[in-house]
């Protein structure tokens, strides 16, 4: 192939990659665009409350665009969901292996799920559907949530075998920790808006919001019910 032809061929080779590419990422941007919407339709109205009209009205498109792009209401749940225990699990195991210290596993497993209170949608879907019995909440979850709890409870034997600690149950600590981030991001800025809250000098001096000074009062406090003074 002559020079001027092979240069012409990788030219259009080349704008036909890039018109490719570009298409793959207008259609990654409008899914990603209808799932943020679904998420806070979900979140709001539960599974059995939304409905794909609201979805596609909200997101600005056909109902025929958003079966295009998505699927189905189920398929739609399927992608939010996912796209949420995705997000749990780089928030939860990201920086975890099994070659750091036990004390260091279990104050990232903290750290993670201080991060997973904050995921507003998460709780408001997953609350809504315990309460309808959890049907339509996927085994995946159920799976991840037994995942964290296995997690921390080997780091506390890790850490048992080092140091001789409690005999505390460390899945109840970390059921205590989960909830305790959860109720404390949802609730605590509703109590210190009440005018004759009498703990709102303490609430302030931690955060009413999951703030740093929060965490680590959460770590010290785990870690003395496991028997180790940090």
């Amino acid at each position: 192939m002559y020079p001027a032809k092979l240069f012409s061929y990788l030219i259009r080779v080349f704008g036909e990659f890039m018109a490719r590419e570009s298409m793959k990422q207008k259609r990654a941007d409008k899914s990603n665009h209808i799932i943020e919407i679904a998420t806070a339709v979900f979140s709001e109205k539960g599974y059995h409350g939304a409905l794909t009209d609201e979805i596609a009205d909200r997101a600005g498109i056909s109902k025929r665009s958003m079966y295009y792009y998505i699927g189905d209401k189920d398929m739609l749940y399927e992608a939010v969901m996912k796209n949420i225990i995705d997000q749990v699990n780089d928030f939860l195991y990201a920086e975890i292996n099994e070659n750091i210290e036990p004390e260091l596993k279990i104050k990232r497993l903290i750290r993670g799920m201080a991060k997973i209170s904050k995921m507003r949608p998460l709780h408001s879907i997953v609350m809504r559907e315990l309460f309808a019995g959890g049907g339509n909440l996927p085994d995946s979850l159920r799976k991840d949530i037994d995942h964290y709890l296995e997690r921390f409870a080997l780091a506390f034997e890790e850490l048992k075998l080092c140091k001789g600690t409690s005999d505390a149950s460390p899945v109840v600590v970390a059921w205590m920790v989960f909830s305790f981030f959860q109720q404390w991001e949802l609730a605590m800025p509703f109590v210190i808006e009440g005018k004759d809250c009498t703990q709102h000098d303490a609430i302030e001096a931690v955060g009413k919001d999951v703030t740093e000074k929060l965490v680590s009062e959460v770590e010290k406090l785990v870690f003395r019910m496991l028997g180790v003074e940090m």
